[in-house]
């Protein structure tokens, strides 16, 4: 996942937590943010769909890294796994 996520977990908390750069955290809301906003001008805007399917990617990597990081040790995770049906 690169130097821009890690896995942690914070005193008293029950699960790891996903740590994100700020600065890569600013940049998908951004992202995020105006895809919404192109999307309200233009609802058939095909650019604006590309970015958030890049955005829910990033995500989906980040979520990845995640999950394998709670297998390696040994953690249930703390929510059920969505079905890609």
């Amino acid at each position: 996942m690169g130097g821009n996520v890690a896995v942690t977990q914070l005193a008293g908390r029950a699960f790891p937590d996903v740590h994100i750069q700020g600065d890569t955290f600013a940049n998908l809301r951004q992202e995020v943010a105006d895809a919404a906003r192109r999307l309200r001008r233009e609802p058939d805007d095909g650019e604006a769909l590309d970015d958030l399917d890049y955005a829910v990617d990033d995500m989906t990597r980040m979520l990845s890294f995640y999950e394998a990081i709670l297998a390696e040790r040994g953690i249930d995770l703390p929510y059920a796994r969505e079905s890609n049906s």
